[in-house]
This record gives C-alpha cells, structure tokens and sequence, in this order.
C-alpha cells in the first residue's frame, strides 16, 4: 500500500510516534496501536526503526525529485 502525505503530515506522524515512544504503558492499552488486542504494540526500537524508515522513504524521494520534477509529496510504501 503506498500513503502520499505531505511535509507536514510526515512531520506530525514523526513527532507524534517519538511521543508515543515516553507512554510505553499506555501503548499496551491502546486499541489502534494493537489492532484490538490482536497484537503487540511497537516497542521503542521498533517505533524508532518506523522513524527511520520514513524518513529514509523521504531522502530517496527528494533524491529522485531532483531528476522526475516530482510533486511536494511523500510517498510511503508499507507492508
């Protein structure tokens, strides 16, 4: 599934998981972050390899925009 977001959507996604990375106990609660108890929330390393990624998904495509003239756009790919 690809999800285009914006800089600022990016960004707020960014920040609101470094947040979630102070609240492990209320992850364990969370019905979003575990589909309904079906299963475990991220964990810090986790939730800091998702930071990553999206944000290494961000360079390779301001690397591309460079050469494509490709829109203010980021494109996320998940699994």
């Amino acid at each position: 599934m690809i999800v285009k977001l914006t800089h600022a959507e990016r960004d707020t996604i960014l920040a609101a998981l470094h947040r979630w990375q102070s609240y492990p106990a209320a992850r364990e609660a969370d019905l979003i972050a575990t589909d309904g108890g079906k299963h475990k929330p991220l964990d810090n390393t986790e939730i800091e390899r998702l930071c990553k990624r999206i944000t290494k998904t961000e360079t390779k495509r301001d690397a591309r925009r460079l050469s494509d003239g490709d829109t203010n756009d980021a494109r996320i790919q998940t699994n």
